[in-house]
């Protein structure tokens, strides 16, 4: 992929509320419409806010930020961790990965509650991206008005990514490609017959594909050489912030590649992706930004909504600055 290759269509810019609602409403959840919408929100500072503001940039030129701006988001924190620690050869991003979860699962015991069943790589790898460490997944929501807080809540300015996944998020055209590549049937049956034997008294994990998508997981993770897509997935079992937050993730086959290589290889092109996702900036001014963050507030979005337990109560009290209130008041 070209470094400066643009692979989304952009939306313009969000300035006040009344351009909140006007960018949701041609997004609107409408399964007669054929679209099946999923947002993230990214907050911009520092040296990547001047990438996407030059005018608080005196020195870094257009051309930097053009070269760079395809390139500093939509990545997970897994290809994050690979640039910043140098691990470059594909060979040992997919050894590190391994390591990373193997870590993870020996460890886990000592902190955990309830620990996930050992074969279910979707609910390891979705508490291990809920506590920080690196993985291939990347949150996302269903909720538009989520992703705006997630932009705003504690920046100046940010960016709201939309991303339609009516044709990806079935398992019919993800497991064709994976039956397509070499020994990829083999390796998916398997794994699905694993999962099938495991106990499910009641059929309960099986409905809704839950089994497949463990499948097409524990293959992706598994297979060489690498399958480059993107697939929507979420564990069976739901923590609260995935709940509260209408949260799913987007895996990526192919860490050896960035993620937005793997959407390109999804949806078959370039410009066939840029169908599908697009950015929008949100560049309130600070009377703005308050009155957005107050309107979602009175939508129950918050952090002490959102992030539930005491960090995200005690987020939440700093968010008063933004609309505050009578002392004393509640």
């Amino acid at each position: 992929m070209n470094d400066n290759q643009v692979f989304w269509t952009e939306k313009g810019e969000i300035k006040c509320w009344q351009d909140v609602r006007e960018l949701l409403s041609p997004h609107q959840q409408d399964s007669t419409q054929n679209r099946k919408w999923i947002f993230r929100g990214e907050y911009l500072i520092g040296e990547l806010e001047k990438l996407y503001f030059p005018e608080k940039a005196d020195t870094i030129s257009h051309i930097l930020q053009k070269q760079n701006e395809c390139n500093d988001y939509l990545e997970t924190h897994l290809e994050k961790a690979f640039k910043l620690n140098g691990v470059e050869s594909d060979d040992d991003k997919r050894n590190r990965e391994r390591e990373l979860i193997r870590t993870f699962q020996r460890k886990a015991a000592l902190y955990l509650d309830r620990e996930p069943d050992k074969d279910d790589i979707l609910e390891w790898l979705a508490i291990m991206n809920h506590h920080g460490a690196p993985t291939r997944l990347l949150d996302w929501t269903y909720s538009f008005y989520a992703a705006v807080y997630f932009a705003l809540n504690e920046h100046e300015k940010g960016v709201v990514w939309g991303l339609d996944v009516w044709t990806i998020n079935k398992p019919e055209p993800i497991v064709k490609r994976i039956c397509e590549q070499k020994d990829g049937f083999r390796m998916f049956s398997k794994a699905h017959l694993h999962y099938l034997k495991q106990c499910d008294f009641l059929g309960m994990q099986q409905e809704g594909d839950k089994l497949i998508d463990l499948a097409v997981a524990c293959y992706l993770v598994e297979a060489y050489p690498p399958l480059p897509c993107i697939y929507p997935v979420n564990p069976f079992r739901l923590n609260k912030r995935l709940s509260v937050q209408q949260g799913l993730f987007l895996m990526t086959g192919d860490i050896t590649k960035p993620l937005a290589e793997n959407l390109i290889a999804t949806f078959g092109s370039t410009e066939e992706t840029k169908r599908h996702l697009w950015r929008a900036k949100i560049v309130p001014q600070i009377e703005e930004r308050k009155k957005i963050l107050d309107k979602l507030k009175d939508m129950n979005i918050s952090n002490e909504a959102l992030f539930p337990g005491l960090d995200g109560f005690a987020r939440s009290v700093g968010e008063e600055l933004a609309y505050p209130r009578p002392l004393g008041g509640t």
